[in-house]
């Protein structure tokens, strides 16, 4: 190219090219599947380990439901990448917050018992903790607000600068709420019923409903009331021999290998299982292909269309991918009318997703042991809604337009660069830059591009940077890498002004 080619004819080309260079990059290759012939698993076969190269997940276990009945298990990649472990249908991770789902389910016993009701104030039958001191009656605070996320206590994380050693002493549920384990003590964020907020605090208190109305410990009254009946044969909540020996490792957003840990607390994620387990569970909200109704004899159906009715529209981030909350369970409305509920789980080095259509008897279960996951089981549960004929889940199609989004921002920074670039060379070539950081010409122009970079290096490191990794993790890093070229361009196109007779 010649020096006289116009700018803008120079632009486009560069333009053309860096946008075909992009989307070469940044094409994902694992859309739609081959047709309405092509099985689901072959597909999944086919797939899946592409993905975790691609996404640098080390493995994942899958299972389906069809027709109310577990019908396909398979395992992907590695349980552990250090001693090259393969992952098996018969490897147990960790399922994080799908263990809410469970949890709802020894809830409702009691009350399909008559031990308690839904909309009892939860201090009825909790003595162990008492609520935070509030300006409005603590009595608002109900069991099913508790399942609903409707309490007002706040998310109490867990603290991950402390995790406990299998064997280590843990702290009690209530010592847990009072601040031991999580990030502090649970408080009142809002009021009672005022709307949805996440909070893993209201079912640490469930789990100390759950063990004084029944009079055992949680882990015990789950596994007697809810797992054994279902048929989930490896699931457990107790850290043991059998369990050390089948655990797949976790893997930290960086690859890094995640501590041996147990959870002080069970209720709202302390459930290992398989994927076969959680797809018995999934199955069982579902009626059996041999007519079984729903809940098979754990629930009444009665009670399963409550707790996948939704109670409270989900708000924030909650909001893209989901239309409400039910108890213990996330919901969502189909294009076609259906109602599916889901939930998933994240943990320190563990991500987990199930999904189902009960009317259907429809569902997908997807187990990982990375932190990197979330663009995979969207990809993932995204193939199974297409396979079933049914219009593409929340969760997938808000994946898809972040990465979208993701791509066009790269693109954008790019062409950016690329006129920065020019700019920035033609006006060296030409003898008509200079280095001079202090210059008082051109200061307007300059103070105002310098504030834009300053904007940009602020959002993407001050916040896009924590968010987006987990999210799309791979695009992050173009995003990163895009974003840095043109903050470098901008700071050198500062520092190099037009010279001062250029200027005049």
């Amino acid at each position: 190219m010649t020096r006289d080619t116009p700018r803008r004819e120079y632009l486009a080309l560069a333009g053309a090219n860096l946008t075909g260079s992009l989307a070469g990059c940044l094409d994902l290759g694992f859309g739609g599947r081959d047709g309405p012939a092509d099985s689901l698993p072959k597909h999944l076969n086919e797939r899946v380990p592409k993905l975790l190269e691609y996404y640098d997940v080390p493995g994942a276990s899958i299972a389906l439901v069809k027709n109310g009945e577990v019908t396909w298990t398979e395992a992907y990649g590695e349980a552990d990448s250090e001693n090259r472990r393969p992952t098996t249908t018969e490897t147990i991770f960790r399922v994080a917050s799908i263990t809410k789902s469970v949890t709802a389910w020894g809830v409702l016993t009691l009350v399909e018992r008559g031990e308690i009701g839904l909309d009892d104030p939860v201090e009825r039958h909790v003595t162990r903790w008492e609520l935070p001191e509030a300006e409005f009656d603590t009595r608002e605070v109900t069991v099913r607000r508790l399942l609903s996320h409707t309490s007002g206590l706040q998310m109490g994380l867990p603290d991950e600068d402390q995790l406990y050693a299998p064997g280590e002493a843990v702290p009690a549920p209530e010592e847990v709420l009072a601040g031991k384990g999580i990030e502090s003590a649970a408080e009142f964020e809002q009021p009672p019923g005022t709307e949805f907020s996440y909070s893993n605090a209201g079912f640490v208190l469930l789990e100390i409903l759950i063990e004084e109305v029944s009079g055992r410990e949680y882990e015990t009254f789950m596994r007697e009331e809810i797992l054994e009946p279902l048929g989930m044969d490896d699931a457990t909540f107790t850290w043991d021999e059998e369990v050390a020996s089948d655990i797949a490792t976790g893997y930290y957003l960086d690859g890094g290998r995640a501590p041996v840990f147990v959870d002080p607390v069970k209720a709202p994620g302390g459930l290992y299982a398989t994927a076969e387990d959680i797809a018995r569970f999934v199955a069982a909200a579902t009626e059996g292909p041999d007519g079984e109704p729903p809940g098979r004899g754990v629930l009444e159906p009665e009670t399963l269309a409550e707790i996948h009715g939704p109670a409270v529209e989900t708000t924030g981030l909650y909001g893209y991918v989901s239309d409400g909350y039910g108890l213990g369970h996330f919901v969502e409305t189909l294009s076609g009318g259906q109602r599916a509920v889901w939930h998933g789980g994240q943990h320190t080095g563990w991500l987990s997703h199930y999904h189902c259509v009960p009317v259907t008897g429809d569902g997908i279960v997807v187990l990982t042991n990375s932190e990197r996951s979330q663009r995979l089981l969207g990809e993932v549960a995204g193939a199974w809604a297409e396979a079933q004929g049914l219009s593409s889940v929340a969760m997938s199609r808000t994946y898809s337009r972040m990465a979208t989004g993701l791509k066009a921002t790269i693109g954008v920074a790019g062409l950016a660069t690329a006129g920065l670039i020019w700019r920035l060379g033609r006006g060296l070539r030409a003898g008509e830059r200079e280095f001079h950081p202090l210059a008082r010409w051109d200061v307007k122009w300059r103070a105002g591009l310098g504030a834009i970079g300053f904007v940009v290096a602020g959002l993407w490191w001050g916040l896009g940077s924590e968010v987006l990794p987990a999210l799309l993790p791979v695009l992050a890093n173009w995003m990163e890498f895009a974003l840095t070229a043109f903050v470098i361009l901008v700071v050198l196109t500062v520092l190099f002004p037009r010279s001062k007779e250029d200027d005049s």
